[in-house]
Formats: structure tokens, sequence, C-alpha cells
């Protein structure tokens, strides 16, 4: 991008990795809407969009917005013969169509609505073996205790890994979108000029390395010996020829993505959820007493406050956007958070409201083409866990006057702690 910068529109005070953002990012977005809907941000060379309607029209036009803007630090060069060249080839959120829609297309034979749906059981047997633990203490760490174990136990359930592993997987997630950013656009191998410390970034990249020589092997067993499970039904996956669709390379990447999404999104949705649930009693009162109505609570949420603020795209060429052009070969932030929050489309966007009747057109999942997979999990997932948690623990609070702590990153929102406490004699020990 070769334009002159100084006169592209700015917002004045914006950081999107400073505390104050990572903890509320709303107020700052509402006068972006206002304002500067789409600004340029000169410290990431970044284009921001944050208009629901743009956000809609950018994600859909994969031909100017492009998909390969996502990359990682560059690993230390010990180290880099231990993984890919580049991390995000195989990535589902860095590849465009056909590429893409040709993945998508043999990775959903495998993903099914059935196999999902057929996890509720686990679901619930999972959330009342991590509550037995938790219901006589009278307080916990939610996410440490509850949220993260059971979205970990879920997805690894869903592919078949072994379940003695999950703290591997759990620090494997937090290296991944550590290591994340938005790409050089002049870098063949998609890394990201973020910035690392050289301890930090060698520990992420020795821990990345053990995962991927793990989801390979693991992946090696599974073609070698099928089971009934996710990872086996992706290597047994074939084109119209017979012939395998998958590389296994291609599907190592997919397992470190689902595992990496799967146990840190929807932890977090069901976290914030309990916390609406505490600022809105009249609220939390009204789901205990009909459980049904949680699955158009968890869009409310959805909306509130999506765990993924938002992916990135390069553009292809010249583009105007709300009346801004974006140049060529520019960066951009896709916030789809910001898309939940618009007042052009929300009435009251700020109120949290389960019965919103629109809530479902929130932009957390994605649109389009690059719809996240995992949707149909993470829904059920945030529905029965939480169900389950307030049916054991009906009087659940959050701790007052308790500092939340996110990690530093922009395509995920990571709560590091929820301090809850409760009633032990009125939980239910026995299920």
């Amino acid at each position: 991008m070769s334009a002159d910068i100084s006169a592209f529109p700015t917002l004045d005070g914006f950081d999107p990795l400073s505390p104050e953002f990572l903890a509320d990012p709303y107020p700052m977005l509402a006068r972006a809407r206002r304002e500067a809907p789409v600004f340029f941000y000169e410290p990431m060379s970044l284009w921001v969009i944050t208009r629901h309607e743009d956000l809609v029209t950018a994600v859909n036009d994969f031909e100017t917005f492009s998909s390969r803007a996502t990359g990682v630090v560059p690993p230390p060069a010990d180290l880099a013969h231990r993984v890919p060249r580049n991390l995000m080839e195989h990535a589902f959120i860095a590849i465009d169509p056909p590429k893409h829609t040709v993945v998508r297309k043999n990775a959903n034979k495998a993903f099914t609505r059935g196999r999902i749906a057929a996890l509720e059981a686990d679901i619930e047997e999972i959330a009342h073996g991590l509550l037995d633990g938790v219901v006589g203490r009278g307080a916990c760490d939610l996410m440490r205790d509850y949220c993260y174990p059971l979205s970990l136990e879920v997805i690894i359930r869903l592919l078949g890994m072994p379940p003695q592993d999950a703290p591997r997987f759990r620090q494997w997630t937090e290296d991944m979108f550590s290591l994340m950013g938005p790409v050089d656009a002049d870098d063949p191998d998609a890394t990201t000029a973020k910035p690392m410390a050289e301890e930090e970034r060698r520990r992420r990249w020795t821990h990345m390395a053990e995962a991927y020589e793990y989801y390979t092997k693991f992946v090696e067993d599974r073609i070698a010996e099928p089971r009934d499970d996710l990872t086996s039904a992706l290597v047994q996956v074939t084109d119209d020829e017979g012939r395998p669709a998958i590389s296994p390379e291609r599907i190592s990447t997919h397992i470190m993505e689902l595992v990496a999404a799967g146990n840190d999104t929807t932890a977090n949705l069901m976290g914030f959820m309990v916390r609406f649930f505490d600022a809105h009693p009249e609220q939390f009162a009204a789901v205990r007493r009909d459980p049904t109505l949680m699955a158009n609570a968890v869009e409310e949420g959805l909306r509130m406050r999506g765990t993924s603020p938002g992916l990135f795209r390069i553009t292809t060429r010249d583009v105007q956007i709300a009346g801004t052009v974006i140049p060529k070969g520019s960066l951009v932030w896709l916030v789809y958070i910001s898309g939940g929050r618009d007042e052009a489309l929300f009435e009251e966007p700020d109120r949290f409201d389960i019965a919103r009747p629109d809530a479902d057109k929130h932009l957390s999942f994605g649109r389009g083409r690059h719809m996240c997979m995992g949707a149909p999990l993470a829904r059920l997932e945030a529905r029965v866990g939480l169900n389950v948690l307030f049916e054991r623990i009906p009087d659940i609070r959050v701790v007052p006057d308790q500092e939340f702590v996110y990690d530093a990153v922009m395509t995920v929102v990571a709560m590091k702690s929820l301090l809850v406490e409760w009633d032990p004699r009125a939980s239910k020990e026995i299920r």
C-alpha cells in the first residue's frame, strides 16, 4: 500500500490491545460508528470497519476482501523446521474460494449437524461431572473450574483425543492465539509484525512445535486405525473418485484450529452470559423458570459480547466502503462485535434482552462462506452448559469488585478468571 496515509480517516484514542478496550470495547466502537465507521489505525497499518451493513458487504465480497490476512509471529530459526513454513496455509480462516469451498465441503461431510446434536447427552454428563466437584464449596473460579474444562472436554471427546492430555491442549490454545495477528501484506510466509519478547516467542513456538507433532501423530494413528470420532471421519472423507479428500497435513491444521476455537470461544461466551445474568436478575429468574429461553438468550449473549472480536482481511483492489476508499493491498479488521451493537439495526443495542426477536442477526460466527463451522456446537454447548449450571447452582453470583483480565489478542476474547459464589445449601449436590 503506497497511498498517502495522512489523508486517511482516523479515530483518536483507538488502541485495540489496550486494557480498557479489551475490557469494554463498546464505547469506542460506538464512537467509531458515529464519527469514522471506516478508519485507519496507523500503528498496525490497519483499516477498521465497524458498521453492520459494511461488515456484511465486506465479508460477502471474498474477491475483494481476501481471507489470506491472518499470520503468525515467525518462529525462531532453530524451531522453524518443526512446523509448517506457513502455519496458516491450511487454516479455514485464512483461505479463499475456490480452495476454501472445496475444503469446507469436504470437512462438512464429517462435521455434520447429526454428529453435533448427538453430543447433547455427553455435554450434560461432562457438565454435571465438573459441578460435582465444586457445588459444595460455595465459591470457585468459574472459568478455571467449569467453563474452560467443559468446552475443552467436549471438543476433545468429539475429536476422539485422550482426555488426560487436556492441560496440554489448553496451553497450546493460548500459544496459538498469542502468536496470531494481522499478516504482513508483503510477506509470502504470512508472518505478522505483532510485537513479542524473544523469551515469549521461543516459549510459545516450542509449545506449538510440540502441538503440531502431537496432532500429526494423532492423525497418522487414526489413518491406520479409524474409530468412531470426528478425526476418523475427516481422514475417511473421499472425493468423487474415492480418493482421500483431505490431506493429513490439512487435517492436522484443522484439528489444531478446532481444539483452539472450540475450547476458548464457547468457554468465554458462557462466562460473559453468567455476568449478564448477574447484572439482570429478573432475566436470570426467567431463564431458571423456563430453560427453553436459553437458546435465544445465547444469541443475545453473542450479540452483546461476541467472543471473537473480528477477523482480518486483505484487499485485492481499491474498494469504497461507507464513502471511504480503502486502497489495494490494505489490511482490514472486520470488527464483528461492533456489528452486534449497531444502532442502525438493533433497538437499544446496549440493553441485554433475552427475548430480543432479532438477536440472531449478530455477526459473532461470521457470515456467508466463512460462517463458523462450529457454530451449532457452540450454541448447543452454551445452552446445555448454562442450563445445567443454573440447575445445580440456582443462586450463583459474580463476586463483586473483581478485576477482569483478558489476553491481549484481537481474534478472541479470553477472560483469565471469573470468581463466583453461592450458598452451598441451595445447590444440588446430587443430580
